[in-house]
């Protein structure tokens, strides 16, 4: 865990210092508003179009990094700038935007100081990907955290459940796990 938590460091002073725009978000997000089950890697969201700054600037730090066009990933870090959710036609876009930027936090995690998105927007990404054990996931176990854990600002979230075009999905799946939306 420590090697994560250096690594996550040098990644929050280099995207502050270059003030890029990015918050800590998936099971790392949902680590910090619901459960607390253990962090095997820190997912990072940053603005669209940016990762290949990141590259550079790793790369500027003579850090190794793998990219791919999609995802950078170093050390237990991986950035993204578009966890947009495909799903046969249909797209549930999911981008850093002005919206999420209004409404992130920042938190202590590992040692430093992240910016972290709202937990609405963390959770309506869960319940949207919706996987379970079968998959090897903990999409909704994370959503029933952050609900049981969280005050919710439901206005927000039905906002965002929009604007991921999932707002009848969303509202089914935050039913079954207690919360009318």
């Amino acid at each position: 865990m420590s090697l994560i938590a250096g690594n996550l460091g040098v990644v929050q002073r280099l995207l502050d210092a270059n003030t890029l725009k990015w918050a800590v978000c998936a099971g790392c997000a949902a680590h910090l508003y619901g459960d607390r089950r253990p962090i095997q890697d820190v997912d990072i969201l940053v603005t669209p179009g940016k990762l290949p700054d990141v590259v550079r600037l790793l790369q500027q730090q003579h850090k190794a990094v793998q990219f791919d066009g999609q995802r950078i990933l170093w050390r237990g870090i991986k950035l993204f700038d578009d966890l947009s959710i495909r799903r046969g036609a249909q797209t549930h876009p999911f981008s850093l935007d002005a919206a999420m930027l209004a409404h992130i936090r920042r938190m202590p995690l590992l040692g430093s100081p992240v910016t972290v998105l709202a937990p609405e927007d963390v959770l309506v990404h869960k319940v949207v990907l919706g996987r379970g054990p079968e998959q090897g996931k903990h999409d909704l176990a994370d959503a029933a955290g952050i609900i049981r854990r969280q005050q919710l600002d439901l206005a927000y979230m039905r906002a965002r459940a929009q604007a991921m075009n999932a707002a009848e999905a969303a509202a089914d799946a935050l039913a079954r796990l207690g919360l009318a939306l």
